[in-house]
C-alpha cells in the first residue's frame, strides 16, 4: 500500500471510528484518536489542503469528547487551525460551519474546568458573534442555523440567573430550529437537547420536556446513545419540575447509557442532584 493510501485509510478509519463513538462510546474514541494520531505526520506531510481539513476536523472533535482539560486545549487550537486552512484555501466564507466547533470547545471547557468557566465562555461569545454575522452576510440557512444555535448555547450557559440572556438564548434556538434543513434530523434533534434546556431555565418545563421528547425520538432512530442520554437526563430534569414520578427513572436510564458508554465525566454529571 502507498503511503497515500495508507495515510488515506488511517484517516477514515478515524472518523469512522469517531462516528461509532456516539453509538459504541470510548473504546470508538480511543480508536479515533489512535487513527488521528498515527495518520499526523504524513497528513501534515502533504499538500493536499482537504486531506488536513478532514484530519483536523476529525482530531479535534475526538479530543473534544475526551471529556479532559488538556486534550481539548489540543482540539481547540486544532480546531482554530482548521478555521485558518479553510478560509486561506476556500475564502473566509467557507470557515464558517467550521467556527462551531471552536465554540463547543470553549463551551465544553467551561464545563470540564469551572475555574476558568467565565474566560472560556468570553471567548466563545466573542467569536460566535462575528460567525453569526458572517453566516447572515452568507445567506445559507444552514450555516446560520448551526451559528445561531452555537451562540444560543453560550449564552444560555454564560446566563446564571440573568432572565433576560436566557430568553435571548430561547429566541436564536427558536430561530435556528425553523431555519434547520430537514434533510438533517439528528443535528436538529441534538440543537433540541440545548433547546429543551434554556426552556427548562426559564421555567417553561412543560414545553422543554415536549422539544426534548421530539429529540429522543428523532435520536433513538439513529442509534446516536450518547445524545440520547443527554436528552434523557434533560428530560429528566424537566419531569422533575413537573413532579412527575419518571422524573428518576429517565435519570437513572441517562446514567445507564453513559455507564456503558464508558463516558465517565457524563456519568457523574447524570448522577448528580437533579433541579
Amino acid at each position: 500500500m502507498s503511503s497515500d493510501a495508507a495515510t488515506a485509510s488511517l484517516l477514515q478509519a478515524g472518523l469512522a471510528a469517531m462516528q461509532a463513538f456516539f453509538h459504541e462510546g470510548e473504546p470508538a474514541l480511543r480508536r479515533a484518536l489512535e487513527a488521528f494520531r498515527a495518520a499526523e505526520a504524513d497528513v501534515r506531510g502533504s499538500a493536499e489542503p482537504a486531506t488536513l481539513t478532514l484530519w483536523l476536523l476529525g482530531m479535534a472533535t475526538a479530543l473534544r469528547y475526551t471529556r479532559r482539560p488538556e486534550p481539548m486545549e489540543a482540539g481547540l487550537q486544532r480546531a482554530r487551525e482548521l478555521v485558518n486552512v479553510a478560509a486561506r484555501g476556500q475564502g473566509e466564507a467557507a470557515a464558517i460551519p467550521y467556527r462551531t466547533l471552536v465554540e463547543s470547545l470553549h463551551r465544553d471547557l467551561a464545563d470540564v474546568v469551572p475555574a476558568r468557566a467565565g474566560e472560556s465562555l468570553a471567548a466563545g461569545l466573542e467569536y460566535s458573534e462575528r460567525t453569526v454575522r458572517m453566516a447572515r452576510r452568507a445567506r445559507r440557512d444552514d450555516w446560520l442555523a448551526a451559528a445561531l444555535a452555537s451562540r444560543a448555547g453560550l449564552l444560555a450557559r454564560a446566563a446564571g440567573d440573568d432572565r433576560r440572556a436566557l430568553r435571548r438564548a430561547v429566541t436564536l434556538y427558536e430561530e435556528a430550529r425553523r431555519r434547520w434543513p430537514t434533510r438533517d434530523a439528528e443535528g436538529r434533534a441534538r440543537v433540541g437537547i440545548g433547546y429543551a434546556a434554556v426552556l427548562l431555565a426559564v421555567g417553561q418545563a412543560g414545553k422543554a420536556e415536549l422539544a426534548v421528547r421530539e429529540s429522543l425520538a428523532a435520536l433513538a432512530v439513529r442509534g446516536d446513545r450518547y445524545h440520547e442520554a443527554a436528552a434523557r437526563l434533560v428530560r429528566a430534569r424537566a419531569l422533575y419540575a413537573l413532579d412527575l414520578d419518571e422524573a428518576l427513572d429517565e435519570q437513572a436510564a441517562a446514567a445507564d447509557a453513559y455507564r456503558m458508554l464508558g463516558c465517565r465525566w457524563e456519568l457523574k454529571q447524570a448522577e448528580g442532584t437533579l433541579r
